[in-house]
């Protein structure tokens, strides 16, 4: 044997190009990616919550805020619904864990006082999931308004 191969199969799966996923495959895919974006970034304020008080509403509406925080972002990616996800960079790094922890925490809060004060499992859920789509659009609206706003005042500096 002289090491060389003579199975061509694996140059040519090289030279082909890279298939682009569309329609359900893309949003799992961008799902996926969100998941592990929020779980990490989440993570501080999934810490310190879980002792908090009062403890299963706090926790049920934490679930509740990151399956539904997960779906918007995974959903917003691409410009699906005419607002797209900014794209991660290094100070999007620290403003998106700053925004994840605060957003997380403060609709565990809410979701759980609505809960102590329905005694309602469906509306305590609808409350965080509200909540969550709410601030996730708002945060991708707000940081684009935000960097179109520099870019304009960039290109004007300059001038």
């Amino acid at each position: 044997m002289t090491g060389r191969s003579t199975d061509y199969a694996p140059n040519e799966r090289q030279l082909r190009p890279r298939e682009e996923k569309e329609g359900v495959e893309r949003w799992l895919e961008d799902v996926f990616f969100a998941l592990g974006e929020v779980t990490f970034l989440s993570l501080p304020a999934f810490v310190a919550l879980m002792d908090a008080e009062p403890n299963a509403p706090v926790k049920f509406t934490l679930l509740v805020a990151w399956a539904t925080l997960t779906l918007t972002v995974g959903t917003l990616r691409y410009g699906r619904f005419g607002v797209e996800w900014p794209p991660m960079t290094p100070s999007q790094f620290v403003v998106r864990l700053a925004f994840y922890n605060a957003t997380v925490t403060l609709i565990a809060y809410a979701g759980a006082n609505v809960d102590l004060a329905l005694r309602s499992p469906a509306a305590t859920a609808g409350v965080a999931a509200l909540l969550s789509v709410c601030a996730t659009w708002g945060f991708a609206r707000l940081v684009r308004t935000a960097a179109a706003r520099a870019g304009r005042t960039e290109s004007g500096a300059s001038k």
